[in-house]
């Protein structure tokens, strides 16, 4: 029993041992001396790394403290990437060897910083020729100057079984705007392999929106540096949409052919997407059924998005214009690339028609109820100006503009039909309308000064209007020009005239 007792101490005694004495053994300049450099030859950055330490308990596993990767000299200053601990998991017989074969490749709190410059450069443009690099390296290693057993490690270094990456944290900065901060990114890929699909995980937060998490299995072409996107779903603000696609040149600058969506969508999420990434108002609630498309192409620093959106029957509520039931589609292009901002390089078009609405807008509904007052409107009748049988709209989007070619809105008291255009930035009007009065209205306001307009073949009364202005307090004249081309004189602008200057003017 003493013998065994004995004979156990040793063996503890000398795993111990080991444990303190074999990572003394081991060569870690092999990291500093050839990885490293290799890497700064492919990236043609600079990279430092704090300690470099080797540890057998609990696994085997190289330690990389403080990484750090500068950015290329037109973004001086800045560090495009870092992390706070790089490990590389190892199996334990080829270390006694002096071979670094890893299975598990885990990334603790990465940090990757994004920078756009006015005229649309992004920090890694410069990426996109890296191929010339990677031949040089490969060349490098057929020419002898990487040792043996570097060359055997360099591949299951570089895409070991397993990889995780643990709360990372993209920035993107353009410049003059607010910077946007994308973190809690976690990803988990197993049973990687080169030659069969592997299932994988993600996950990461993004301001304003629940956490969004991606699932599903991918599938790795190495000699076509290609990854294929299959049987994923995306899982964002409580939906679920099927993607598929693939993300290629994945050792340059990544070339993505992405696409998502559903015919049987609630709006609502939708809208909250959209507005936490301030493409539509956040006063703005849209909820009901509809279908959505959207496909993400092209390399990272020229991508470019196409949403299509469909709605039938949907509700909208915007404090600051109407609402209403409406149906219709959109189709929506952003390029990322540009120095523009997201709504000058939104592009687009749209058919809508909203049904059985009012407008919302609080000081349009008083000004409308008070000054239609002046044609002797009944109390019912006042608020009826302020709602709508039907509201046809027919746009285009470019160059920070919407422009709309009709506009065309029927309610009991007024049918009101135009075009014009509408400032996607700060929301501001500039609409050329004719308002045709109903036959009841036309009549009242025919026995005053207001029968110098012109009138239809029914006899209503036909006034053309400009409306300039932030849409919360735009402003309502008379057209002049229009007037002289039909004939009608001063007296009218002091008829009506004070009907349409007041209708959206600050009370």
């Amino acid at each position: 029993m003493k013998k065994i007792i004995w004979i156990g101490g040793i063996i503890f005694m000398g795993l111990v041992a080991a444990v303190l004495v074999v990572p003394h053994f081991i060569d870690l300049g092999i990291f500093k001396g050839s990885y490293l450099p290799l890497l700064e030859e492919i990236l043609r950055r600079r990279i430092d790394v704090g300690e470099v330490r080797l540890s057998l308990v609990p696994t085997p596993s190289i330690r990389l403290s403080n990484l750090k990767v500068s950015d290329n000299p037109a973004f001086p200053g800045n560090t495009f990437f870092a992390a706070e601990q790089l490990q590389l998991r190892l199996k334990f017989w080829p270390l006694l060897q002096s071979r670094f074969e890893v299975t598990e490749f885990v990334l603790e709190k990465p940090v990757v910083n994004l920078l756009k410059k006015p005229d649309g450069t992004f920090n890694y443009s410069d990426l996109a020729d890296k191929k010339g690099s990677l031949d040089r390296a490969r060349e490098t290693k057929k020419r002898g100057y990487v040792s043996k057993p570097l060359e055997a490690a360099v591949t299951p270094l570089i895409i070991p079984g397993r990889m995780r990456i643990r709360d990372g944290q993209l920035n993107f900065q353009t410049g003059g705007q607010k910077p946007l901060k994308i973190s809690g990114i976690d990803l988990s890929l197993q049973e990687f392999s080169v030659d069969r699909p592997f299932p994988y995980r993600a996950s990461f937060s993004f301001p304003g929106l629940k956490p969004i998490a991606l699932e599903g299995m991918l599938d790795y072409r190495e000699d076509q540096s290609i990854l294929r996107i299959n049987e994923t779903r995306l899982k964002i603000q409580d939906l679920v949409f099927p993607v598929e696609g693939t993300i290629s040149n994945l050792l340059t600058v990544p070339s993505l052919n992405l696409s998502l969506g559903s015919d049987r969508l609630d709006a609502k999420p939708i809208f909250q997407i959209l507005s936490a990434w301030a493409l539509t108002p956040s006063d703005t609630e849209v909820s009901g059924p509809m279908g959505l498309r959207i496909t993400m192409t092209g390399p990272l620093h020229s991508l470019v998005t196409h949403v299509r959106g469909q709605f039938k029957d949907a509700k909208v509520h915007s404090k600051r214009a109407l609402k209403g039931t409406f149906s219709g589609e959109v189709f929506i292009k952003l390029p990322l690339s540009g120095g523009a901002t997201a709504a000058r390089r939104l592009q687009g078009n749209g058919n809508l028609v909203a049904r059985d609405g009012e407008l919302t807008n609080v000081d349009l509904i008083n000004k409308v109820q008070r000054v239609t007052g002046v044609i002797g409107l009944s109390p019912s009748e006042r608020r009826q100006a302020t709602t709508f049988k039907n509201l046809e709209a027919a746009f285009a989007l470019a160059d920070g503009f919407a422009n709309f070619k009709r506009i065309y809105l029927v309610n009991p008291q007024v049918e009101m039909n135009g075009s014009g255009t509408m400032t996607l930035e700060q929301l501001t009007l500039n609409f050329g309308m004719e308002a045709v009065l109903s036959a009841q209205a036309s009549a009242r306001a025919g026995k005053g000064k207001t029968a110098t307009f012109f009138k239809d073949s029914q006899g209503r009364i036909v006034v053309p209007l400009r409306i300039t202005g932030p849409i919360e307090s735009a402003s309502v004249e008379l057209d002049s020009s229009k007037m002289l081309e039909r004939g009608s004189g001063q007296a009218a602008e002091k008829g009506l005239g004070t009907f349409f200057k007041q209708l959206f003017r600050k009370r």
